[in-house]
């Protein structure tokens, strides 16, 4: 688990980095930053109102298969991603391309006033639309006041 925890704390050191480095990233369109803060806001918007059906649309077919069910999906966010579930701030940074990925990095405040970076790596579907691949929660050192 603590190695877990250093190799997310190391991307995301990585990629609020390359924020700042645009020579690590690709341009996105307006319309396509548009298009990925929509998709993320759009499934936090469903978690916030128990809509497992529709965050569960959100995510890629991979992720689909791999986690089941809408209800499985809802029951791992609650028990994996509560800062995502249930909060009371979220900022989103532009998303970013780094090393051929899309992420969309959100800065979520919980309940309970701490401080999380919420990591989305998005990819295209066969359609063309954004969907959510997964998602790496990590807490930061920082309490909303």
């Amino acid at each position: 688990m603590r190695h877990r925890m250093l190799v997310i704390l190391r991307l995301a050191t990585l990629l609020i980095a390359s924020i700042s480095i645009s020579a690590w990233s690709a341009e996105l369109t307006s319309s396509e930053v548009t298009a990925i803060q929509k998709t993320v806001r759009q499934q936090i918007d469903a978690l916030a109102n128990d809509d497992a059906l529709g965050a569960f649309a959100l995510t890629s077919t991979d992720t689909r298969t791999r986690i089941g069910t809408p209800d499985d999906f809802l029951r791992l966010i609650k028990e994996e991603y509560d800062p995502v579930y249930r909060h009371r701030l979220a900022l989103y940074s532009p998303p970013q391309i780094v090393n051929g990925k899309t992420y969309q990095l959100v800065r979520l405040t919980d309940l309970d006033s701490r401080v999380w970076i919420a990591i989305y790596l998005l990819d295209r579907d066969e359609v063309g639309d954004w969907k959510i691949e997964g998602c790496q929660l990590v807490e930061t050192t920082t309490v909303a006041v």
